[in-house]
This record gives structure tokens, C-alpha cells and sequence, in this order.
């Protein structure tokens, strides 16, 4: 959602390759086939939440049935429902997913550690406690410890049986491990028989930073060791709200970068009293809807490489990994005024060589700084035709 501009109506365009190297999946065909299952009960499965959804901006709980993707629409070659090489798809996400990550309402899981866990139950012990120990009406404070009973946690923690050596012995490893690693600081338990309970304690030396925020300050040189200082200081609304000082002081031209942008924006954060505030913007509502909106794909693009330095990196690249980067950054520069099966066309062509994906890419940022994007999608669909593409 983040990298798709948080669209109004949830549609996400994607393709099968980048989808399966978030989700982890190797390139094979089994895999694909294993997407397409997972993709399809999500769009049947009812998902039911009694009293446990937040309507945060008004301060009220929900109780919602929904399904997780309400449409799935999908490019392939022959059968139906079975995805190919070149598949990309439309997923359209439900209402409440959506209207929960307009609002701010989210809290991102940290993917690098979770994926760096050895064992499927200490990633699932992990996802439940990093869950819970935040506090659902004030997502900003996290618990330092956390107690429960053993019985119920053994549940949630989908452990079978009900013998409580058994629930000993299958947690004893994961709590291992994210002690090990940093995540834990001790775990205890009390009572005896089906009265047990588990105390938690975290290590107040582990700084999980949201991802997003994480993104945000690499994307003006912070280094990762810095963000996470900052990030055990201040906390993420602060630093957010600082961030957007910046650029929006950057933008005004009010602030000018004399060392680094990274340097500049620390100071900003720890010093904010030495800054102006960002100049007040006024006009129509729908331009500065399109600036925003210009605005958010900017910072998801990061600073325009030199056209040498574009076309060398480009080379690195492999044929999917040349499609995947076409695909992503058209839709970073036009949202979803390209449709799943345009997509899919330009991505083939661009892993097969008959496209330039350089040149494509530079005409794309010169008529969007230009606002000439209606120019350029009317050429790049003229060139689908010249090439008997069925657009």
C-alpha cells in the first residue's frame, strides 16, 4: 500500500515476480502455484473480528466480517487460475484494511528480523508478542513486559496439546532464541498445573524501527545505526512530523543544505526550535491534491540518478529484474493509469530486450516533471499497438 500511494480504492498493481519476493517464495512453478491458492482463500475466506478493530481517528472499536481481497483480476496465457511468468495482477484490498492504512492506523512488522529467526514458532512466537505489546489505543508506547496464562498463550501460540510439559518443551527454543538474539530479556514462569502463567520481559536495549520510518531517513542519507538512536529517543509521530519539516522546508527553498541532507535533517530533529515552520501552501484543493500526490511518489522514487548512472545500473540488472523495476517505477509515476494487462505487456517486452527500459523510464520523468502525463501515455500505448500488442 505504502509504495502503491495508499489509493483511495485499495487496488494494488503488482506483479507475480515482485509479489513472490516479498512473500519469500523461490521462482519455481510449485510456488506460483502455492500463491495462487493463498491469493484465492483470501479472497473467499471470511475474516471475522468481535470488538478487536480500530476506528483510531474517532476513537471507537469496530466489530467487521469482511474478506481480505475483495477482487483479484490476473494476466495469464492459457488456463484460468493458473498464474505464468508473466502474470500481473490487480488486487483490490477490503474497505477496513484500507480505511485502517489511510488513517495511520498501522503498525509495520519488522521483516529482516523476523525472516532472520531459524524456526516457524519463534517467527510466530515473535509476531504475537511484537502484537501485543503495544498499546492499541496509544500504538506509540510499548509494553516492557508482558504476563499471561500458559494455557491461553500456549493456544495463540498454536501449540496442540494440552500436556503442560509440552507447552514447556515447545516454547523453551523459541524463547532461546529471541533471548539470544536480543528480543527478550528474561522469560519466568508461576503457578503450577493448568494455573501456570508466563512472564515476559523485553530488552530495553532492542529498537525495532518502523519500516517506513525507516525508509524515510535512508532516503536523505541517514545511516541505519543513527535512525535507531533517533528512534529510541523520540518517538515515531515526533519523528514523521520532523521529517516532513524538512522536506517541506527544503522544498520552500527556506532551508538550505550547506554539509548533508542526513546532517541537516538530524539537527532539525534535535534542535526544532532553531527552525522556521514550513510556509503555508493556499489554492485549489485538487492542485494541491496533485502536488501531494507528486510529492509522495518523489519520495518513494528517491533523488533522479544521471542518465549514465541509470543506464549502468539498469545493465546490472537481470531480465526480471529489469521487468520488476520498469513495472515498479511506472507505477510509482502514473498510480493506476496503467491497467494490469499494459503492465504486464511492457514488463515482457522489457525482459525480453525489445524494450529500452532506460529510455522508457527518462521520457516518463521528463513529461511527469512536465505534467505532460496524458502525452506520454498516449505514445507509450501507440508503441504497445506498433508491436501488435492487443492493448
Amino acid at each position: 500500500m505504502m509504495t502503491s500511494g495508499l489509493p483511495e480504492n485499495g487496488a494494488i498493481t503488482v506483479s507475480l515476480s515482485e509479489l513472490m519476493e516479498l512473500a519469500g517464495f523461490h521462482a519455481s512453478g510449485h510456488y506460483r502455484a502455492l500463491t495462487r491458492q493463498s491469493l484465492a482463500r483470501l479472497s473467499t475466506a471470511n475474516f471475522e473480528i468481535n470488538g478487536g478493530w480500530r476506528d483510531h481517528p474517532n476513537r471507537r472499536w469496530i466489530t467487521t466480517t469482511f474478506h481480505f481481497i475483495e477482487s483479484l483480476t490476473y494476466t495469464h496465457q492459457g488456463e484460468a487460475g493458473v498464474f505464468d511468468e508473466r502474470t500481473t495482477m490487480e488486487i483490490r484490498l477490503a474497505s477496513q484494511l484500507v480505511a485502517s492504512m489511510r488513517s495511520g492506523y498501522t503498525k509495520p512488522l519488522n521483516m529482516t528480523f523476523m525472516k532472520s529467526l531459524s524456526r516457524p514458532k519463534t517467527r510466530i512466537l515473535f509476531r504475537l508478542l511484537d502484537a501485543i505489546r503495544h498499546d492499541p489505543e496509544e500504538p506509540e508506547h510499548t509494553s516492557d513486559t508482558f504476563e499471561t496464562s500458559l494455557v491461553e498463550w500456549a493456544d495463540q501460540c498454536k501449540i496442540s496439546s494440552v500436556r503442560m510439559q509440552d507447552m514447556h518443551r515447545a516454547l523453551a527454543s523459541p524463547h532461546e532464541e529471541l533471548i539470544r538474539r536480543g528480543y527478550l530479556r528474561e522469560v519466568t514462569y508461576s503457578g503450577r498445573g493448568q494455573r501456570q502463567r508466563v512472564f515476559y520481559e523485553f530488552a530495553p536495549s532492542f529498537t525495532q524501527i518502523d519500516a517506513s520510518l525507516l525508509a524515510r531517513f535512508r532516503g536523505h542519507g541517514v545511516t541505519d545505526g543513527v535512525s535507531r538512536a533517533l528512534a529510541q529517543t523520540y518517538n515515531i509521530t515526533l519523528l514523521l512530523t520532523r521529517i516532513e519539516q524538512f522536506e517541506d522546508l527544503l522544498e520552500s527553498r527556506q532551508l538550505v543544505v550547506k554539509k548533508s541532507a542526513a546532517a541537516a535533517l538530524v539537527h532539525l530533529i534535535k534542535n526544532p526550535d532553531q527552525y522556521e515552520a514550513p510556509a503555508r501552501k493556499t489554492g485549489d484543493v485538487r492542485v494541491n491534491s496533485r502536488m501531494a500526490e507528486d510529492k509522495a511518489r518523489r519520495k518513494a522514487e528517491g533523488p533522479p540518478a544521471p542518465e549514465s548512472a541509470l543506464e549502468d545500473w539498469v545493465a546490472t540488472m537481470s531480465p526480471s529484474e529489469r521487468g520488476d523495476h520498469l513495472s515498479r517505477q511506472l507505477r510509482l509515476l502514473l498510480g493506476s493509469r496503467l491497467s494490469a494487462l499494459e503492465l504486464d505487456h511492457l514488463r515482457f517486452r522489457a525482459v525480453t530486450g525489445e524494450l529500452d527500459v532506460t529510455a522508457v523510464l527518462r521520457d516518463a520523468l521528463r513529461h511527469t516533471s512536465e505534467r505532460r502525463i496524458d502525452g506520454f501515455l498516449l505514445s507509450l500505448r501507440a508503441s504497445l499497438r506498433d508491436v501488435g500488442q492487443p492493448i
